[in-house]
Protein backbone atom coordinates (compact mmCIF):
# COMPACT_ATOMS: atom_id res chain seq x y z
CA UNK A 1 0.00 0.00 0.00
CA UNK A 2 2.24 2.42 0.83
CA UNK A 3 4.44 2.33 -2.47
CA UNK A 4 1.30 1.93 -4.60
CA UNK A 5 0.81 5.90 -2.69
CA UNK A 6 4.07 7.06 -3.23
CA UNK A 7 4.53 6.15 -6.85
CA UNK A 8 1.85 8.51 -8.01
CA UNK A 9 3.22 11.26 -6.09
CA UNK A 10 6.59 10.91 -7.42
CA UNK A 11 4.91 10.69 -11.16
CA UNK A 12 3.15 14.02 -9.75
CA UNK A 13 6.15 15.80 -8.82
CA UNK A 14 7.95 14.99 -12.18
CA UNK A 15 5.02 15.92 -14.07
CA UNK A 16 4.85 19.67 -11.63
CA UNK A 17 8.82 19.83 -12.54
CA UNK A 18 8.18 19.79 -16.20
CA UNK A 19 5.67 22.39 -15.78
CA UNK A 20 7.56 24.79 -14.05
CA UNK A 21 10.53 24.38 -15.96
CA UNK A 22 8.32 25.38 -19.18
CA UNK A 23 7.16 28.58 -17.71
CA UNK A 24 7.48 30.04 -14.26
CA UNK A 25 5.28 29.46 -11.01
CA UNK A 26 1.89 31.16 -11.76
CA UNK A 27 2.03 31.95 -15.18
CA UNK A 28 -1.62 32.80 -16.45
CA UNK A 29 -1.77 29.72 -18.89
CA UNK A 30 -0.16 26.49 -19.17
CA UNK A 31 1.21 23.42 -21.52
CA UNK A 32 3.55 23.52 -23.89
CA UNK A 33 7.02 21.49 -24.03
CA UNK A 34 9.96 22.76 -22.43
CA UNK A 35 11.97 22.33 -25.80
CA UNK A 36 12.41 25.59 -26.48
CA UNK A 37 16.25 26.94 -26.24
CA UNK A 38 16.82 30.72 -26.12
CA UNK A 39 20.36 32.10 -26.98
CA UNK A 40 21.13 35.69 -26.48
CA UNK A 41 25.07 36.07 -28.01
CA UNK A 42 26.73 33.53 -26.66
CA UNK A 43 24.79 32.74 -23.61
CA UNK A 44 22.01 30.10 -23.89
CA UNK A 45 19.28 30.03 -21.16
CA UNK A 46 20.13 27.09 -19.23
CA UNK A 47 18.29 25.67 -16.69
CA UNK A 48 14.65 27.78 -17.60
CA UNK A 49 14.46 30.71 -14.70
CA UNK A 50 18.31 31.37 -15.25
CA UNK A 51 19.66 34.94 -14.47
CA UNK A 52 20.69 36.69 -17.52
CA UNK A 53 22.75 39.87 -17.91
CA UNK A 54 20.59 42.63 -19.07
CA UNK A 55 23.52 43.07 -21.28
CA UNK A 56 23.08 40.14 -22.93
CA UNK A 57 19.58 40.94 -23.77
CA UNK A 58 20.06 43.84 -26.15
CA UNK A 59 19.29 42.16 -29.39
CA UNK A 60 16.67 39.47 -30.46
CA UNK A 61 17.39 36.11 -29.01
CA UNK A 62 18.15 33.18 -31.41
CA UNK A 63 15.11 31.25 -30.86
CA UNK A 64 15.32 26.73 -31.72
CA UNK A 65 12.55 24.15 -30.84
CA UNK A 66 12.67 20.72 -32.02
CA UNK A 67 9.15 19.98 -31.29
CA UNK A 68 7.03 22.03 -33.84
CA UNK A 69 7.26 20.37 -37.03
CA UNK A 70 3.63 20.22 -38.06
CA UNK A 71 2.28 23.76 -39.16
CA UNK A 72 3.06 26.16 -41.58
CA UNK A 73 3.09 28.94 -39.64
CA UNK A 74 3.54 29.47 -35.97
CA UNK A 75 3.37 32.72 -32.90
CA UNK A 76 5.82 33.62 -31.12
CA UNK A 77 5.41 35.87 -27.79
CA UNK A 78 7.21 36.89 -24.90
CA UNK A 79 6.16 39.25 -22.01
CA UNK A 80 7.27 40.37 -18.72
CA UNK A 81 4.99 39.39 -16.32
CA UNK A 82 6.12 40.86 -13.29
CA UNK A 83 6.13 44.28 -14.33
CA UNK A 84 4.58 47.29 -12.32
CA UNK A 85 4.16 50.78 -13.54
CA UNK A 86 3.37 53.40 -10.98
CA UNK A 87 2.61 50.29 -8.83
CA UNK A 88 -0.04 49.12 -11.82
CA UNK A 89 0.87 45.34 -11.91
CA UNK A 90 0.80 44.44 -15.34
CA UNK A 91 2.33 42.28 -17.92
CA UNK A 92 4.75 43.84 -20.67
CA UNK A 93 4.73 42.67 -23.96
CA UNK A 94 8.36 42.37 -25.15
CA UNK A 95 7.42 40.30 -28.46
CA UNK A 96 5.02 39.42 -30.76
CA UNK A 97 5.45 38.50 -34.16
CA UNK A 98 3.25 35.87 -36.44
CA UNK A 99 4.29 33.76 -39.59
CA UNK A 100 7.32 32.80 -37.88
CA UNK A 101 8.22 29.74 -40.24
CA UNK A 102 11.25 27.04 -39.78
CA UNK A 103 15.19 26.87 -40.57
CA UNK A 104 16.36 24.27 -42.90
CA UNK A 105 17.41 22.49 -40.15
CA UNK A 106 13.75 22.44 -38.82
CA UNK A 107 15.26 23.66 -35.78
CA UNK A 108 15.56 27.27 -35.79
CA UNK A 109 12.76 29.81 -35.98
CA UNK A 110 12.77 32.53 -38.82
CA UNK A 111 10.92 35.67 -37.36
CA UNK A 112 9.81 37.53 -40.35
CA UNK A 113 11.06 41.51 -42.05
CA UNK A 114 7.75 42.79 -40.45
CA UNK A 115 6.43 41.85 -36.92
CA UNK A 116 3.32 43.12 -35.29
CA UNK A 117 5.63 44.03 -32.33
CA UNK A 118 9.49 43.18 -32.53
CA UNK A 119 11.91 42.51 -29.54
CA UNK A 120 12.12 45.39 -26.92
CA UNK A 121 14.96 44.84 -24.32
CA UNK A 122 14.46 43.77 -20.65
CA UNK A 123 14.85 47.26 -18.10
CA UNK A 124 13.43 46.37 -14.90
CA UNK A 125 13.61 49.23 -12.33
CA UNK A 126 16.31 49.31 -9.95
CA UNK A 127 16.12 47.91 -6.78
CA UNK A 128 13.14 45.47 -8.04
CA UNK A 129 13.72 41.70 -7.48
CA UNK A 130 14.63 40.09 -11.19
CA UNK A 131 11.81 39.81 -13.51
CA UNK A 132 10.45 37.15 -15.23
CA UNK A 133 10.76 37.22 -19.05
CA UNK A 134 8.86 34.35 -20.48
CA UNK A 135 8.74 33.35 -24.97
CA UNK A 136 6.07 31.17 -26.31
CA UNK A 137 5.31 29.66 -29.53
CA UNK A 138 2.14 29.23 -30.76
CA UNK A 139 0.39 27.24 -33.63
CA UNK A 140 -0.71 30.01 -36.19
CA UNK A 141 -4.44 29.55 -37.07
CA UNK A 142 -5.56 30.03 -40.25
CA UNK A 143 -6.31 33.91 -41.22
CA UNK A 144 -4.53 34.73 -37.87
CA UNK A 145 -4.81 38.70 -36.71
CA UNK A 146 -4.06 40.91 -33.67
CA UNK A 147 -7.60 41.22 -31.71
CA UNK A 148 -9.22 44.92 -32.26
CA UNK A 149 -8.27 45.18 -28.31
CA UNK A 150 -5.16 44.65 -28.32
CA UNK A 151 -4.07 46.83 -31.31
CA UNK A 152 -2.88 49.67 -28.72
CA UNK A 153 -1.14 47.64 -26.60
CA UNK A 154 1.14 46.45 -29.66
CA UNK A 155 2.71 50.49 -29.25
CA UNK A 156 2.49 51.24 -25.34
CA UNK A 157 2.95 47.31 -24.46
CA UNK A 158 1.78 47.49 -21.11
CA UNK A 159 -1.02 46.11 -19.84
CA UNK A 160 -0.86 43.44 -22.20
CA UNK A 161 -2.67 39.99 -20.93
CA UNK A 162 -1.25 36.89 -22.20
CA UNK A 163 -4.80 34.31 -21.71
CA UNK A 164 -7.13 37.16 -23.10
CA UNK A 165 -5.13 37.68 -25.87
CA UNK A 166 -4.68 33.59 -26.27
CA UNK A 167 -8.62 33.28 -26.06
CA UNK A 168 -9.41 36.32 -28.38
CA UNK A 169 -7.34 34.90 -30.77
CA UNK A 170 -7.82 31.15 -30.65
CA UNK A 171 -4.84 30.00 -29.97
CA UNK A 172 -5.03 27.14 -27.77
CA UNK A 173 -2.23 25.49 -25.46
CA UNK A 174 1.83 26.87 -26.50
CA UNK A 175 3.55 24.07 -28.66
CA UNK A 176 6.72 25.33 -26.33
CA UNK A 177 8.05 27.59 -23.91
CA UNK A 178 10.71 28.84 -21.58
CA UNK A 179 11.71 31.47 -19.49
CA UNK A 180 14.47 33.68 -17.91
CA UNK A 181 15.31 36.27 -15.75
CA UNK A 182 16.82 39.66 -15.95
CA UNK A 183 17.43 42.30 -13.34
CA UNK A 184 18.35 46.15 -13.19
CA UNK A 185 22.52 46.54 -11.32
CA UNK A 186 21.69 50.22 -11.27
CA UNK A 187 21.69 52.09 -8.19
CA UNK A 188 17.73 52.01 -6.52
CA UNK A 189 15.53 55.36 -7.67
CA UNK A 190 16.66 55.43 -11.15
CA UNK A 191 14.06 55.17 -13.78
CA UNK A 192 13.20 55.05 -17.66
CA UNK A 193 10.72 56.65 -18.97
CA UNK A 194 7.96 55.55 -21.70
CA UNK A 195 8.02 52.45 -23.85
CA UNK A 196 10.39 50.00 -24.49
CA UNK A 197 12.64 50.78 -27.37
CA UNK A 198 12.72 48.72 -30.07
CA UNK A 199 15.64 46.10 -30.86
CA UNK A 200 17.44 45.62 -33.83
CA UNK A 201 18.38 41.97 -35.59
CA UNK A 202 20.01 39.14 -34.09
CA UNK A 203 21.54 36.04 -35.66
CA UNK A 204 19.42 33.45 -37.57
CA UNK A 205 16.13 33.82 -35.00
CA UNK A 206 14.78 37.40 -35.80
CA UNK A 207 13.92 40.27 -38.27
CA UNK A 208 14.79 44.31 -38.02
CA UNK A 209 14.43 46.71 -37.18
CA UNK A 210 -2.37 44.50 -17.02
CA UNK A 211 -4.64 45.60 -15.77
CA UNK A 212 -6.41 41.95 -15.28
CA UNK A 213 -8.90 41.10 -17.46
CA UNK A 214 -11.28 38.22 -17.10
CA UNK A 215 -11.95 35.73 -19.89
CA UNK A 216 -14.72 35.95 -22.28
CA UNK A 217 -16.79 38.57 -19.91
CA UNK A 218 -13.71 41.15 -20.51
CA UNK A 219 -14.24 41.29 -24.54
CA UNK A 220 -15.92 44.17 -24.55
CA UNK A 221 -14.57 46.06 -21.60
CA UNK A 222 -10.70 44.79 -22.26
CA UNK A 223 -10.21 48.29 -24.41
CA UNK A 224 -11.90 50.99 -21.81
CA UNK A 225 -10.00 48.86 -18.98
CA UNK A 226 -6.65 49.10 -21.34
CA UNK A 227 -7.21 52.74 -21.23
CA UNK A 228 -8.03 53.36 -17.84
CA UNK A 229 -4.47 51.48 -16.85
CA UNK A 230 -2.93 53.58 -19.54
CA UNK A 231 -4.54 56.79 -18.19
CA UNK A 232 -3.63 56.08 -14.68
CA UNK A 233 -0.03 55.31 -15.53
CA UNK A 234 0.86 57.89 -17.64
CA UNK A 235 -0.68 60.42 -15.51
CA UNK A 236 2.12 59.82 -13.07
CA UNK A 237 4.82 60.45 -15.62
CA UNK A 238 6.83 57.82 -15.74
CA UNK A 239 6.18 54.07 -16.54
CA UNK A 240 9.51 51.89 -16.03
CA UNK A 241 8.68 48.45 -17.64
Amino acid sequence: MPFSRIFPLSILLASLHKVSSTLPPNFPITGGSPDLTITFLNNTVSPSGELIPRNDTALTPIIKTPVWTSTPAAILISIDTDAHPNGIPTEVLHLLTSNVTLAPDNRTLILPSTEEAPWTQPRPPAGDAAHRYSFLLFAQPDGFSVPEEFEGVLTTRAFFNVSTFVELAGLGEPIAGNWFRVENGSAAGTATVGIPSQTSTYGGGASATGLEFEGRAARRGVKGAWGLGMVIAMAAGMMTL
